[in-house]
């Protein structure tokens, strides 16, 4: 079994010890919740000064943050949140102090949502206070005194402020109000503000001119470059040339809009680094912006995919790397003899095939939390040493999954009818093949692929004996702009045909059964469910839509007016043509439809409205067709309660079951 206490296990630094095991399939199935469960163990960050880790646990792994002291291996007071709320995120900052942003159940709804408040902190649980918010006002009849006000608006950290161990500074994004209701605003200008800590004082420092912008600091802590929409929608970047001076706005040339992310500025805060897509290439870059001159200095470019993320140095000032996905990730570094890019380099060479993720680091660099994960391992986190080199383990994220029990990814390639090259996994049930399978296209559908990582679902079924195919298909991200493009107008047409593509050639490798063969998706992969078993009604013996969208005339209908970026999204993936929408949406091809269905739709999603589930199951019982229903009380997108994802999956592996393992005759 794995390590099942919080105290620490310390080990000598060795590569050997931190390999991933060679898969031993259990003897037997193991337990469905084992796969069903949150991580019971996960954001842990440690202290500026490096003396104490914090880490999130409890319910859903989100409801506590206890306290760790380094020095004397112990556990200390930590705070535990109200039962309809949970942690949404938390941050150190200072060495005593903490804050704290909650998530709370609104109504019906299982998922709870933000609030926009901020909480703060000691880690003696001293303190305790309510700093920001729209719950925050608070009255005195002593004028003298300091007052928090109310705060209608979503917080996010800009700086905990090294220098100042009193303060932090925030961007706030302020609510609208719709009738009685207040609602984020996704184009609001953002204010910057200075929070005090412990008293909640509040000074407003700026305004930044551009809508919804993405901002950064220079190296002293001022905010001094933004990214953003200005008053004519046009994507702009705004900065100032000194901490005092006015913002400066100009149009950022020769990019794609939509793929440009701000990173961070250089270290002598002339630059900033920023990737995004180049008119006339291929892939995202990195780049690197000269503010006085403006310009432009590609800085490094995978050949064959996307840089996803950039790598800081321990100290988090120097930009030392970047990181790729093809089949799995990939580090470039950009000064191999940089020590920091050396480090990481050790890191990664003594947990082998495993991905190795700093989440977060001292104030000096000198200490990191490390994170190691596979797609058979869930994630372990150690403390790590960049001075001695030493790493000590202090607990799995699931202390109940055992790595070798579980079942590696295979990366696959193929090319589509049309010649275009396909990527994605296999994840082989253990014994003998070949064995029953299941097809699961990812949700999204753009821009979001299926990844080299532990995946509890697919785990799932892998233990319960099907074989499971995964394809990022055109439209997916990670493999450059053309691929991506390539999906738009192309739901129910040429994205099944790479699903159809996929599923023939595992048959013809002899990785799965011809017989016995189920689709089954989430979200866009519900849709790509039904349509599969709807374009191709002798492949698929069964399909499951899950929090499916079903009526692309109705997805279409359902954008909202307000948000101008949302409707030009759907009017670019789905096209304006209603025939054409309706062509391509399963619900007007369930005559079709010869594989029994299993329709999952909870009754809170706002994303796939529950009305989709409705109208595919009225089509298919008008047709005549065999359809199973599971309606989900109170569930958004997706599933969130975990007696609830128990329910879902046994009800999933009954249908499977019933549809792959014991059924041969062929679908009528």
């Amino acid at each position: 079994m794995r390590r099942l206490f919080l105290s620490f296990c310390l080990f000598a630094w060795a590569g050997a010890l931190a390999q991933t095991p060679a898969a031993t399939p259990p003897a037997g199935p193991i337990p469905l919740e084992a796969f069903t469960k949150f991580d019971e163990f996960g954001g842990v960050k440690i202290s500026p000064d490096g003396g104490f880790i914090a880490v999130l646990t409890g319910k859903h792994g989100r409801s506590k943050i206890l306290f760790i002291d380094l020095k004397n291996k112990k556990t200390l007071a930590g705070i535990e949140v109200p039962q309809d709320c949970e942690i949404d995120e938390y941050h150190w900052v200072s060495p005593t102090r903490i804050i704290y942003m909650l998530s709370q159940r609104q109504g019906a709804n299982v998922e709870p949502t933000p609030t926009g408040e901020i909480f703060a902190i000691n880690r003696d649980g001293s303190s305790s206070r309510k700093i920001y918010g729209y719950r925050a006002e608070e009255s005195s009849l002593d004028t003298r005194l300091a007052t928090r006000k109310a705060s209608f608006a979503t917080a996010e950290l800009l700086s905990d402020l090294r220098k100042d161990s009193d303060h932090i500074l925030i961007a706030e994004f302020p609510w609208r109000h719709l009738g009685n209701v207040w609602e984020a605003n996704p184009d609001v200008k953002p204010l910057i503000s200075r929070l005090e800590v412990y008293s909640g004082k509040k000074q407003q420092l700026d305004m930044v001119p551009l809508r919804g912008a993405s901002l950064l600091l220079d190296h002293d802590d001022n905010v001094r470059f933004a990214f953003g929409r200005d008053e004519r929608a046009k994507l702009a970047v705004s900065w100032k040339p000194q901490p005092g001076s006015e913002w400066t706005s100009f149009e950022l040339e020769g990019f794609v809009d939509e793929s440009v992310v701000p990173r961070r500025f250089s270290s002598d805060d002339r630059s900033v680094f920023l990737t995004g897509l180049r008119e006339g290439e291929t892939f995202n870059g990195l780049y690197r912006l000269d503010l006085q001159t403006k310009q432009i200095e590609k800085v490094y470019a995978f050949d064959d995919s996307d840089v996803r993320s950039v790598v800081a140095d321990f100290a988090d000032r120097e930009v030392i790397g970047v990181r790729s996905y093809s089949d799995k990730r990939r580090d470039f570094w950009l000064r191999k003899d940089d020590a920091a890019a050396k480090t990481y380099q050790s890191l990664q060479r003594a947990f082998g095939n495993q991905r190795v993720t700093v989440t977060s680091t001292s104030e000096d660099g000198r200490l990191a939390v490390v994170f190691v994960d596979s797609d058979v391992n869930p994630g372990d986190y150690y403390l790590f040493d960049t001075t001695s080199m030493h790493a000590d383990f202090l607990r799995a994220g699931r202390i109940w999954i055992e790595p070798k029990q579980m079942l590696p990814k295979e990366p696959i390639a193929l090319k589509a009818r049309d010649g275009l090259q396909l990527h994605g996994y296999v994840t082989r049930a253990a014994g003998d093949g070949p064995h029953p399978m299941v097809v699961l296209p990812h949700g999204g559908p753009h821009g979001i692929r299926d990844w080299w990582e532990f995946d509890p679902e697919v785990q799932l079924l892998a233990n319960r004996g099907y074989t499971v195919l995964q394809v990022n298909f055109r439209g997916s991200g990670g493999y450059g702009a053309e691929f991506e493009r390539a999906g738009y107008g192309e739901w129910g047409a040429k994205m099944q045909d790479d699903l159809t593509d996929a599923t023939r050639w595992a048959i013809e490798q002899k990785i799965a059964p011809a017989d016995r063969i189920c689709i089954y998706g989430a979200s866009y992969g519900g849709f790509a469910a039904l349509m599969g078993a709807a374009r191709e009604p002798d492949l698929y013996r069964c399909a499951i839509g899950y929090s499916g969208v079903y009526d692309l005339e109705l997805l279409h209908e359902s954008a909202d007016p307000a948000s101008p970026n949302d409707v030009a999204y759907l009017d670019r993936a789905l096209g304006t043509d209603v025939a054409k929408q309706r062509a391509q949406s399963p619900v007007y091809n369930a005559q079709s439809i010869k594989a029994p269905v299993l329709l999952i739709h909870g009754s809170a999603d706002r994303t796939a409205v529950l009305e989709h589930a409705k109208r595919m199951r009225a089509a298919l019982e008008d047709n005549h067709k065999k359809v199973e229903w599971l309606a989900l009380r109170g569930e958004g997108h997706g599933t969130y309660d975990e007696n609830t994802r128990r329910e879902v999956s046994e009800r999933i592996l009954q249908f499977l079951d019933a549809n792959l393992m014991h059924v041969t005759a062929a679908v009528k």
